[in-house]
């Protein structure tokens, strides 16, 4: 017997399929290439809105930034709940801290089009 909690459940999955369907949509050249250019910003409404949806993705997996030192260098990692210190390490050294944000930014880019793949007939979810 269907409940409360399971169209809960559904009207959920479903807000999230539409959610990073439209943050898919929205991470074009045009967004890449003004991230890019100034990782820090300042960033126009539709880089913002897919540095803000990149950024509140699920925590588990996610790539960060991790400072290697006072004031650099950087390096990246992935949130690994249960890890030591709950992230591991990815190789490689960034000089500079805008160079380790557009290696996240791209790796965040890579998750979220390689979820897309595993998104069961997500078309047909449309309405």
């Amino acid at each position: 017997m269907r409940t409360s909690s399971d169209r809960e459940a559904e009207l959920a999955a479903l807000f999230q399929a539409r959610f990073f369907r439209r943050l898919r949509d929205d991470c074009d050249s045009g967004v890449v290439g003004a991230y890019e250019r100034s990782p820090l910003g300042p960033h126009d409404d539709k880089t913002r809105r897919v540095v803000r949806g990149l950024s509140g993705a699920s925590i588990a997996g996610k790539a960060i930034v991790i400072s290697l030192g006072t004031d650099g260098p950087w390096g990246v990692g992935n949130i690994v709940i249960g890890e030591l210190g709950n992230f591991v390490r990815s190789p490689g050294i960034f000089l500079s801290y805008e160079d380790a944000l557009r290696h996240v930014f791209s790796l965040r880019c890579r998750t979220l089009f390689a979820a897309e793949l595993r998104e069961p007939d997500a078309q047909t979810h449309k309405g």
